[in-house]
């Protein structure tokens, strides 16, 4: 028997998430005047603080990753899409547009180019889809499997921070600190 089953078993409340808390970092939260790739204040033990308390706001108590939605719906994706921890980062399927949001972890930036996202997100370019990656302080609007693929095989956030060129997200920088970097 697997330990989430045991716990299960034994009356404790078992999360897809694990320790996962991407979520609460690297969007900007407005309701908690929470910049981007600043840790939401009510993180604890790797979890939220406020989970299931009135205090928690409406904009977190919506929020599915892709990850999540999938294992929660039973959706015939949920095999194809890697844990956010896993694949160094997570994504969600914008509810109004055809959009996909792709949030990169900035202690891991190249890690989800070698992962099982990379599939699912050029199937859905495929489809018609745009995807949104939001990594290091950068935005970059991919609207082709052919500018997917060239962000896969280069470090676009590297050149353009090679080439001074400013940053989409004003919170970056500040942040910046707080993560490796990466070679």
């Amino acid at each position: 028997m697997g330990q989430a089953k045991r716990k299960k078993d034994a009356g404790a409340r078992i999360s897809w998430c694990r320790t996962c808390t991407y979520c609460c970092e690297l969007p900007e939260i407005g309701p908690l005047d929470k910049p981007m790739y600043r840790p939401c204040a009510s993180i604890k033990d790797h979890g939220c603080a406020i989970f299931g308390q009135p205090e928690r706001p409406s904009a977190c108590l919506a929020y599915q990753c892709a990850y999540l939605s999938a294992r929660l719906t039973n959706s015939p994706d949920r095999n194809r899409i890697p844990h956010p921890l896993d694949a160094g980062a997570y994504f969600h399927r914008d509810p109004l547009e055809r959009i996909y949001v792709m949030f990169v972890d900035p202690a891991r930036p190249l890690a989800w180019k070698t992962s099982d996202i990379v599939p699912y997100l050029r199937a859905r370019l495929q489809e018609g889809f745009e995807l949104l990656i939001l990594d290091r302080g950068r935005r970059m609007a991919v609207t082709s499997v052919l500018l997917f693929e060239a962000i896969l095989a280069r470090d676009m956030v590297a050149f353009a921070d090679q080439e001074g060129r400013p940053h989409d997200i004003e919170s970056w920088p500040a942040e910046a600190a707080r993560y490796p970097r990466q070679a």
